[in-house]
């Protein structure tokens, strides 16, 4: 058993922005039975990634990542850190370890010091010697 709550789902939230599609017709996009639909919704901790891509493929979704957003809310959930945080969520993080790998990610992204460059003419270590060589490689 966890001690963290899983993610909320809106795939109702997101059938409803279609017109007149209902849990039938998503199961015809699906190709599966109209039970199994509602089994799923029913119980949504055995969405597994499968589900949710196939989910987000009949509900013309862009990514299963998606239906962790409600379509009802405002548009400010597009930035691209509230997008990790519905990724990470999405993929397991746990809510209280999201604020480290959401610095983590950052920590990758903004880092210039540790970018290669490219090595000035004196600042190159000798060449290596050749084994019983009395003078380097070259």
């Amino acid at each position: 058993m966890t001690d963290f709550e899983a993610p909320r789902l809106y795939i109702e939230e997101w059938m409803a922005t279609i017109p007149g599609l209902d849990r039938k017709r998503l199961a015809e996009r699906m190709k599966v039975a109209g039970g199994t639909i509602s089994k799923k919704l029913a119980r949504p901790e055995n969405i597994d990634g499968v589900w949710l891509a196939q989910f987000a493929a009949a509900l013309e979704l862009a990514s299963p990542i998606e239906l962790y957003r409600d379509p009802t809310a405002a548009a400010a959930v597009t930035s691209p850190e509230s997008k990790l945080r519905a990724a990470l969520l999405a993929f397991g993080v746990d809510k209280d370890d999201l604020g480290k790998a959401i610095a983590v990610v950052k920590g990758f992204l903004d880092d210039d010091g540790e970018r290669s460059a490219q090595a000035l003419p004196g600042d190159r270590s000798a060449p290596a010697s050749r084994r019983r060589a009395k003078e380097p490689s070259r």
